[in-house]
């Protein structure tokens, strides 16, 4: 009770005002000229305007148990709590569901604690009974930073592969699945980016997203990532 007195509203996620980059076109509406934006780079989109395999590749990744859990991974939050207890840094995060994920990026920031992990497990849960988990995923794939000043996938997808997020195929679409969880090192490394995706790939294929056809096509594509 005393953890939870003071949390934000959940309800009010959607409503919230969030920053966006400023478009210039030409007098056609057509072209870009430039885009102006502080420390964030973000396009909000909606879930028709993004690749279908994108968010699948998400999920592979980052949540294979989105669609079956209430927005909480108990095991990760007893882990956490254990290791900070015990004053240990390293092992007291990660695992976080996709609905903890945005709730740590909008909400309660990335202090580690056990109260912030607290914080972050209950939100999640209230989140899960005001939103379904389309609109959740949607929210998160607005939100998720994908290195440099790039957030959200729509900004992501422009910078790296100069396309917009509807239009992405299967390895480009795995290609920003696997920048969500380390996505300077990822960028500074093309090896490591490669193999990381492939094993976003494999991922989606034992979980019945693609089938074994799809899978090595996309892995013998090469990494195709603009800086």
């Amino acid at each position: 009770i005393w953890v939870g007195k003071d949390l934000p509203d959940p309800n009010r996620l959607s409503d919230r005002q969030v920053s966006q980059s400023t478009k210039i076109f030409d007098r056609t509406g057509e072209h870009l000229l430039y885009e102006v934006y502080q420390n964030q780079k973000r396009t909000l989109i909606g879930s028709e305007q993004m690749s279908p395999l994108l968010p699948k590749a998400v999920v592979a990744v980052e949540d294979k148990k989105f669609y079956e859990h209430s927005g909480v991974a108990l095991l990760s939050i007893a882990r956490a709590g254990f290791n900070n207890l015990i004053g240990r840094k390293s092992g007291s995060g990660g695992a976080s569901t996709l609905t903890q994920q945005l709730i740590k990026n909008t909400m309660v920031g990335n202090e580690r604690s056990l109260f912030r992990k607290i914080k972050e497990a209950m939100l999640a849960l209230r989140l899960e009974k005001k939103y379904s988990k389309d609109e959740i995923l949607k929210m998160y794939l607005n939100e998720v930073p994908f290195g440099s000043t790039n957030y959200g996938v729509e900004s992501a997808s422009q910078s790296y592969f100069h396309k917009s997020a509807k239009d992405i195929d299967l390895s480009e679409s795995a290609t920003l699945a696997a920048l969500i969880q380390a996505p300077s090192r990822y960028l500074n490394n093309a090896n490591t980016l490669r193999n990381r995706r492939d094993t976003v790939l494999r991922l989606m294929n034992e979980q019945g997203y693609i089938t074994v056809e799809e899978k090595i096509k996309a892995q013998n594509e090469a990494l195709r990532v603009y800086r």
